[in-house]
């Protein structure tokens, strides 16, 4: 939990963010940046997405639809048009192309779902949640019918997780801003922060991507920094070639952990054989 200083810079409704102004400050931001980034018309809560993100969900994701025949003729062609870059990153990782290409497919329909969210907005947003101001915001727009949800301690204590987690993301998206050379708030992705075909958070693209194309920046949009960036990333959690199911299964699953994510994973990768 982070202590409160609410800021003259700040709008009325932007006061929510004024922990995270101290925050961000403390880790070597200068005030005049920080206020500026927080003072912009484009910052606000979230209260809507957070709820869409946290909110218990009554269903669960459909993984069966990224086993299907379209998503294996897509992922064929993918791989067929992106050869070269495959075998390259294979040659580099020992990563099994078809597992990349299954990732890839999983995490952003191979690049055509990658989010269009404020990704300083959703981090921003989730890096109050353990502030009583934040959690009144996202109450506003829980689903009514579980509204008792919010008060239980479970919950509280996902929700100071969820912060912590954030508050790091939020430094790592301003060194990679600083990197690039852009502005923090120009960053589109998921609901939840993460970037790209390869649905990287901040922090993995700073210690996992790759720019594979040479032109000085990692860019996840673009095919070839995709699949270098996630083949780099497996490499690093340890998948080697001739793994058996199982510990092929636990690298997957550091990329997203759940099961059905991961058992999807591998099985989209035995149909792209």
């Amino acid at each position: 939990m982070f202590y409160p200083g609410v800021a003259p810079a700040l709008a009325q409704d932007q006061k929510v963010f004024a922990p995270l102004r101290a925050e961000m400050i403390s880790q070597g931001m200068k005030t005049a940046q920080v206020d500026a980034l927080l003072d912009d018309k484009r910052v606000r809560f979230e209260g809507r997405l957070m709820a869409i993100l946290l909110a218990p969900s009554e269903h669960k994701l459909n993984y069966g639809q990224f086993l299907g025949s379209k998503t294996v003729k897509a992922g064929k062609a993918f791989m067929a048009q992106h050869a070269a870059t495959l075998a390259q990153a294979r040659k580099q990782s020992g990563v099994d192309p078809t597992v990349v290409v299954a990732i890839l497919s999983v995490e952003s329909r191979l690049g055509i779902y990658t989010g269009k969210s404020m990704v300083f907005n959703v981090l921003a947003s989730q890096a109050v949640l353990d502030t009583p101001e934040a959690q009144k915001l996202v109450a506003q727009n829980w689903p009514s019918k579980q509204k008792a949800e919010l008060k239980t301690a479970k919950t509280k204590k996902r929700f100071a997780k969820r912060a912590a987690w954030a508050r790091k993301e939020m430094g790592s998206l301003m060194r990679l801003a600083a990197k690039e050379g852009r502005s923090p708030l120009d960053y589109q992705g998921s609901l939840a922060g993460a970037l790209g075909m390869a649905q990287f958070v901040p922090t993995s693209v700073l210690i996992w991507g790759q720019d594979a194309d040479g032109d000085g920046r990692v860019d996840l949009l673009d095919p070839q920094d995709a699949i270098h960036s996630v083949a780099n990333y497996l490499k690093a959690h340890g998948w080697r070639p001739g793994l058996s199911y199982k510990a092929k299964l636990k690298v997957v699953l550091t990329y997203n952990n759940s099961k059905p994510y991961a058992n999807t994973v591998l099985g989209l990768a035995e149909k792209l054989r």
